[in-house]
């Protein structure tokens, strides 16, 4: 029920980019009144977010300092799906000279393409070699899949090193956006730039603000402006300019589409006095507002880029981006936020009224007919009368970073904060949850990745099911299965914790019980509404229409329990230990195993034949046992291998398999086919699994950080770069 005068949160409604647009105007007019403000939620997440949160799709997006990349829902801000990109740069001020942000990750706002549902981001990287780049990267809005990932640093003469990107993304004409500038304390030899980069990864061109003298930073919050011609607008910091020696320090600038440079305003201010700590804004009737350190405002014809009228507008300097009602400018002078009349008709500006003093006016916002800024290092909400300047609410955030700017979307006013986002509500309450990603796809050709911290990584159209990113877990995860139909997955811990998502149903776990020994594994039965568990001393844990038909959980075996196979009935399973033993319980039935042969190397793995009339062992060494109808159709058993086997995979026929070797060897045999291998590469991380495309015809394997090498199968991802240090476990096609 909603209270008198309350408008329901606007479930479609999005803030795709900084301050709304691509003009930066920070009007949502679509929005309802937030009054009387309420705290709705807070996501805790995992460093600061320095720029605004964007939202699409009924989710909330962050991005942190730690190249962490979030999907929130914005219901309860719990976490979707989270990314991170890699290292951030740590410390900062010993290795620049200078800077006030470390760690140093994504730093901007990010822009979301709400066509093709990507949202782009900058992260600040720190690789293990200490080498530091800037890379941009894409990824699907909806799953987390990454889409695309490049190199996004300016180029020669530029070390990057000595350049920070804080300025926004702007996403136009098929391309991103990208302005750098320096640390603060503009130490190091850097310039200030415009990078452009196609959606798809490729077309990169830069531009060098300034090539003679040096600095020239492109560094304001609110970043490029683009018009409806698909024209791009900047402004720069000092040095003063030299135009004739194409030197465009303290400008404002205007670029086609490809960066060709069309016009040009110039200031002489002197000294440490950047007209670009605040974007340009673009007004109607081909009209642009620029204001900066300069205390100065300049309404400026944007074809020609020359200057209609100057005004004194603060007292103070000016920082990140104003807003627009349609009639008022919205300035957030240091002092106070400054009014500023305008008139477009007559292309003509006057002062309006002043607001409250604050010891650093935040970059202002319009929404639900309320004026939204935050005083930054106070960490205190303000809401405004747009046409009085009066104060009509208050609300403490707490510490929030320098020119934090709330956005305003699907009901709510969010905060980027020194911990993750802040999240305000009106009356009519909290926006729905975002509709379930834990979708089955009509055609087969995806798959899943599954981190030991739980993570989940969806690729080629594998449903995202949900993950475990962000909770504690007392104990990694260990594996990994589907329910029939592909609509989910389970995840089981070393403590026997299961983690239902999607179809797959919690039946039950062991995650509150004391375990003589870790969980190894787990097999769901045949209806998919049950499973059971195995733990390394054969204990065995059935749940749902699971039964229980026996265990060595009291015998005292000569090797752990490896791994667990039912069969085809769901009446029965075998357990299979490190010497080869191999235990049968229910209607599975004993054909043999190597328990009392001396083996040159562990049992790693088994599989059963598609009748369930006999299995398959294979020990790291490569060696092959079969029993029961399973056919011997050779092995590795006696060459000499690079890197240990650790699994095994057979075909749908069952007259084949394949062996893979943590360097990626892939031994095929009988009617399975050789597709290729990774055994002549060097890989950054071992090999753990692979899996058969359901055909058979191809494969997938894992590596332990996420790397995926599709063999006679579709590559869709992977989740390298995306990991927050746990090992990947598993790999399961949908």
């Amino acid at each position: 029920m909603l209270l008198a005068g309350a408008t329901a949160a606007n479930a479609s409604s999005t803030w795709p980019v900084y301050h709304a647009n691509a003009a930066r105007t920070g009007n949502a007019t679509g929005e309802p009144s937030v009054l009387p403000l309420h705290r709705r939620w807070t996501a805790s997440l995992d460093n600061s977010v320095y720029g605004q949160p964007t939202v699409f799709a009924g989710r909330v997006f962050a991005a942190t300092e730690n190249n962490t990349v979030y999907s929130l829902d914005a219901n309860d801000g719990h976490v979707l799906w989270a990314r991170h990109l890699g290292p951030p740069v740590n410390p900062v001020a010993p290795q620049v000279g200078c800077g006030n942000i470390s760690p140093l990750g994504i730093t901007s706002t990010p822009v979301i393409d709400t066509a093709t549902h990507t949202i782009f981001v900058l992260a600040a990287i720190q690789d293990g070699f200490k080498q530091i780049h800037h890379q941009l990267v894409g990824i699907d809005a909806i799953t987390g899949a990454r889409r695309v990932s490049v190199n996004a640093d300016p180029g020669a003469p530029q070390d990057p090193l000595y350049i920070q990107q804080r300025a926004a993304l702007a996403l136009g004409n098929g391309r991103v956006y990208i302005g750098y500038g320096g640390h603060a304390g503009d130490c190091g030899p850097y310039h200030g730039w415009l990078v452009s980069i196609a959606e798809n990864g490729g077309g990169k061109v830069a531009f060098n603000v300034t090539p003679h003298t040096g600095e020239g930073a492109i560094w304001a919050t609110s970043g490029p402006a683009i018009d409806s011609t698909g024209n791009v607008y900047v402004s720069t910091g000092n040095p003063d300019p030299n135009a004739a020696n194409h030197d465009y320090g303290e400008s404002v600038l205007k670029f086609d589409p490809t960066l060709h440079l069309l016009a040009n305003l110039s200031t002489f201010p002197g000294g440490d006095r950047d007209l670009g700590s605040v974007g340009p804004a673009l007004l109607p009737n081909n009209l642009l507002f620029q204001v900066g350190k300069q205390q100065v405002g300049f309404l400026i014809d944007r074809a020609s880029l020359s200057t209609v009228q100057q005004l004194a507008v603060c007292r103070g300097e000016a920082f990140g981006g104003t807003a627009f009602d349609g009639s008022r400018l919205f300035v957030p002078c240091t002092e106070h936020i400054q009014a500023v009349n305008i008139n477009a008709a007559g292309r003509s500006m006057s002062l309006g009224w002043t607001g409250p003093a604050t010891a650093n006016a935040g970059p202002p916002i319009v929404a639900g007919g309320v004026l939204w800024s935050v005083d930054w290092p106070s960490g205190k909400l303000y809401g405004l009368n747009p046409a009085t300047g009066a104060t009509l609410a208050t609300a403490e955030i707490g510490r929030v970073p320098h020119f934090a700017s709330p956005t305003a979307a699907l009901g709510l006013l969010l905060i980027g904060t020194n911990g993750g986002v802040a999240a305000f509500d009106g009356p009519a309450g909290p926006p729905p949850h975002p509709p379930s990603t834990c979708v089955r796809p009509s055609v087969h050709t995806g798959y899943t990745i599954v981190g030991s911290d739980g993570n989940v990584f969806p690729s080629g159209g594998a449903p995202n099911c949900g993950s475990l990113f962000g909770v504690h877990l007392r104990s990694p995860v260990v594996g990994v299965d589907t329910p029939v139909g592909a609509r989910g997955y389970w995840m089981v811990a070393s403590d026997g914790g299961v983690f239902a998502f999607g179809d797959a149903r919690f039946h039950g776990s062991t995650g509150g019980i004391h375990l003589n020994a870790p969980v190894v594994g787990m097999a769901r039965t045949p209806s998919g509404k049950g499973y059971w568990l195995v733990a390394s001393d054969g204990g065995v844990f059935a749940f749902g229409d699971a039964r229980f038909h026996g265990s060595t959980g009291a015998i005292h075996l000569n090797a752990p329990v490896v791994g667990m196979a039912r069969t085809p009935s769901g009446m029965g399973y075998w357990l299979v230990a490190s010497d080869g033993g191999v235990f049968a319980f229910g209607d599975a039935r004993f054909h043999g195993s190597t328990g009392a042969i001396h083996l040159n190397a562990p049992v790693v793995g088994m599989a059963r034949t598609p009748s369930g009339k006999g299995y398959w062992l294979v020990a790291s060494d490569g060696g092959v046992f079969a029993f029961g109808d399973a056919r011997f159709r050779g092995s590795t058993g006696a060459i000499h291998l690079n890197a240990p086997v650790v699994g095994i995979s057979r075909t749908a026929s069952g007259n084949g398999y394949w062996l893979v070797a943590t360097d990626g060897g892939i031994f095929a045999f009988g009617d399975a086919r050789f597709h290729g291998s990774t055994g002549a590469i060097r890989l950054a991380a071992p090999v753990v699994g692979m899996a058969a495309t359901p055909s058979g015809s191809g494969y997938w394997l894992m590596a332990s950080d996420g790397g995926v090498f599709a063999f006679a199968a579709p590559f869709r991802g992977s989740a390298v770069g995306f990991t927050s240090g746990a090992a990947a476990v598993a790999i399961v096609h949908d």
